[in-house]
Parts: C-alpha cells; sequence; structure tokens
C-alpha cells in the first residue's frame, strides 16, 4: 500500500483489509500511510529503518510521524512492534537506554562478512596539489578505475539533484529565486530550467542580475545530474545511470533502475538519498560519498545526526556478499569527529557525544520542539504579527522561545 497505487486500486486495497473476515491477508507491506489502514486483529508491526526522517510528514495535512504513529496504533491493538535499523534515531536509542525499549543487537553482518573499508579524502589538499579532476578526487578517480576493471559496480552518492544546486550573481550575490516559496532555484540540465525542489515552479535559465542588472551570472555547487555528465566525460564506455526524484517520477522507473543495477547493465549509479537506502546489491565494490560537507553544515540540529546515518548507511551497500567492500569519502575536513565515528562504524561513541550535545541545548529526545508557522499575503503584517506573538509567548516560557524567523 503505497502512493503509487491509483485511487481505485487503494479504495480496493482498504476493503479487502477491512473485509478480512477469512485471515486472507495476513501481511501487509506498505509505506507510513498504511498505518492508517483499517486493522481488524493487528498482532505484529515492523518498521524497517525507523530512523528515516522521510516517516515524518509535514506537508500536507495530516502532520505526523509514522513511526511514533505505528506505535500508538499497536498499543491500541495490542501488538507487539520492532523497530529495524543499522544506525537508530537518537530518539529510539535513548528509549533503549532507559528501558523504554528492548534492544537486541546483532554485531555481525550476513555470511560474517567484513565491515568495508572507508578511507577519508582531504580535498583542501588534493586541490592545492591540482589532482582534481571535475569533481573527483585523484583518490576516487583511482578507486572508480580498479573497481570498473575487476568488473565491480559503483555507487556514488550525492545528497543534492538537478546539475547546480545555486546560481550566484558575481557581483552583488543575488540567487534567482521561487516566486511561491522564497527558496533558491535549482538549474536542471536536461530540462534547461531552473525549478523549485518544493512547488515545482520553473523558469528559463537567467542570463543577467534582476538586482544589479550584471551579466556574471556564476554557477555553484554540483548535484546528481551534473556528476552524471561529467563522468559520463570521464569514463565514456561504461554505462552509467541517475537514482533520484527527477528519474523515478514514471512509474516503475525506480523498480526498472534497480533491477538493471542488479542485472549488471548499470556500471556505476549515482543518487541521492535513496541509494542508501537498505539495498542488497551482489556485486557493489565501491561506494564514494562526493561531498560529506554539505551533509554536515547543514542548518538543523539533526544535521550531524543525518550525516552519520545517511554515510554509514550507504557505505553498508559496498562488499556485502563476495569480499569487503571499499569506500572513500570526499571532505575538507578529515579531522571532523562525526567522519572519524562513520570510519569506525561506532554509533555507540557517536550516541554519547551527540545526546550530551543535545542535553545541554535544549534539544530532543530531552526536550520537545513546537514548531509554529504563521502565513498572510502582506508580509509587513506577516512580520507585526509575528512579532507580536513572540512577545506574548515570551512572557511566559522566556528564552525558550527561538524566532519569528
Amino acid at each position: 500500500y503505497h502512493s503509487r497505487f491509483n485511487q481505485n486500486e487503494r479504495v480496493e486495497i482498504w476493503n479487502n483489509i477491512l473485509k478480512n473476515k477469512q485471515k486472507k491477508y495476513r501481511i501487509i507491506i506498505g509505506a507510513r500511510s498504511a498505518v492508517f489502514l483499517p486493522y481488524q486483529e493487528l498482532g505484529l508491526v515492523i518498521i524497517d529503518e525507523e530512523h528515516e526522517n522521510t516517516f515524518k510528514q509535514t506537508d500536507p495535512s495530516p502532520r505526523y510521524h509514522g513511526r511514533d504513529v505505528a506505535m500508538v496504533l499497536a498499543n491500541q491493538q495490542n501488538a507487539k512492534v520492532l523497530l529495524g535499523t543499522a544506525t537508530p534515531s537518537l530518539e529510539s536509542y535513548y528509549n533503549c537506554s532507559n528501558n523504554k525499549f528492548g534492544l537486541v543487537e546483532l554485531r555481525d553482518r550476513y555470511k560474517e562478512m567484513k565491515m568495508p573499508g572507508i578511507e577519508l579524502v582531504d580535498m583542501k589538499k588534493e586541490a592545492k596539489q591540482k589532482t582534481m579532476q571535475s569533481h573527483f578526487s585523484s583518490k576516487m578517480m583511482e578507486a572508480i578505475s580498479e573497481a570498473l576493471e575487476k568488473k565491480e559496480q559503483i555507487i556514488l552518492f550525492q545528497n543534492r539533484r538537478g546539475y547546480n544546486p545555486l546560481w550566484s550573481c558575481e557581483v552583488c550575490s543575488w540567487t534567482p529565486e521561487c516566486t511561491q516559496c522564497d527558496i533558491s532555484l535549482t538549474y536542471h540540465k536536461q530540462s534547461n530550467t531552473l525549478k523549485c525542489h518544493y512547488c515545482g515552479y520553473s523558469i528559463p535559465p537567467v542570463g543577467s542580475c534582476k538586482k544589479c542588472g550584471s551579466n556574471r551570472i556564476n554557477m555553484i555547487g554540483y548535484g546528481t545530474e551534473k556528476i552524471e555528465d561529467e563522468l559520463g566525460l570521464l569514463f565514456p564506455k561504461i554505462k552509467i545511470n541517475r537514482l533520484d526524484y527527477d528519474t523515478t517520477k514514471k512509474k516503475n522507473a525506480y523498480e526498472k533502475i534497480l533491477s538493471d543495477f542488479d542485472d549488471g547493465n548499470i556500471d556505476v549509479l549515482i543518487g541521492t538519498q535513496m541509494v542508501t537506502k537498505g539495498l542488497d546489491f551482489n556485486n557493489v565494490g565501491l561506494v564514494g560519498v562526493l561531498d560529506a560537507d554539505m551533509l554536515l553544515n547543514r542548518p538543523d540540529f539533526r544535521a550531524f545526526e543525518r550525516a552519520f546515518q545517511l554515510m554509514v548507511q550507504v557505505a553498508g551497500r559496498a562488499g556485502r556478499i563476495k569480499k569487503q567492500g571499499k569506500v572513500i569519502i570526499q571532505t575538507r575536513k578529515t579531522d571532523q569527529w562525526v567522519l572519524d565515528l562513520v570510519k569506525d562504524h561506532d554509533y555507540k561513541k557517536f550516541y554519547h557525544l551527540e545526546i550530551t550535545e543535545r542535553k545541554n541545548f535544549f534539544y530532543p529526545p530531552y526536550f520537545k520542539l513546537i514548531n509554529l508557522t504563521l502565513r498572510h499575503k502582506d508580509e509587513k503584517k506577516l512580520q507585526h504579527a509575528a512579532d507580536q506573538f513572540a512577545v506574548k509567548l515570551k512572557e511566559s516560557y522566556k528564552e525558550r522561545v527561538l524566532g519569528p524567523q
């Protein structure tokens, strides 16, 4: 049960579960919305990859967290719950340490395979020595060539789709933004458009700055589409494909790309966080993380947790069956403590360091956050109302109120 089914198919599934008198359907597999199906006698709920932030729906209504709602549902129906993950969310692991949840640890990989060897590559050093080729370090290029010679497959992870994430004016730093969402537009080469990744708004590429009139527009950063383009120039004879939101819009496109990769018809799979999911391929010898700093520098209190999870998960795609895999992480900060723990596959140490930070700065799981959003067509009115609202809240909650921002 998931969103790719049309309305008629979904109604049919709903009715089948509702009238499941003969227990014809024993197992329901679904996305987060499956928690709302009309179960009759629920015995067990398994939440796989429970750490995933995609379990949380923020828009449109209803706004809920699939994992937490599943627990409420199981409690109502007196069912058991099993959470599965190699990188637990801090909230879940905190509940284990408080004996609210039970904890079962699997310390060995399937068939006792060794964890992949992880190497950090210093991008600052490579740039200084001029050993970079496009966005690939010499170590990455060497490892890609080696894997291709051995007829092994490669996964490259860049958690940004599109060609260039940002266009910026060299003179005044203006960037083209969505007229509806106020977020910067991303350039997509294939469709030659600047697109908003929130609402789908798009415009043709801009030739000059709308603020100062300069035509010195710079392209900053890179997404999966650009990586695919540049890798194709460096290795013209190999088969490359992308796994991101843009390539999986059509029905069954996701399954087609994965089955092609599994059958060996694709040499290199470039993708966003879609490639970090629990995919199981026999012949992946190399996993490359192209920009670890982008993951670590997000303006979000969960940035380190999310970065750790994504890198450990994508590293786990390498060397699953035949032999130990190899992982290369490109970064400008090789001494970053999160990267050291990714390298050592040390979740427990990461948890203890990060949970202390959460406590010190009043974040979950020690404190609950409430996000209040105000909207209005008139920006001045909105700003005034938000300021007044914050003043009222601060009378009761003092420094615990952040914003408005």
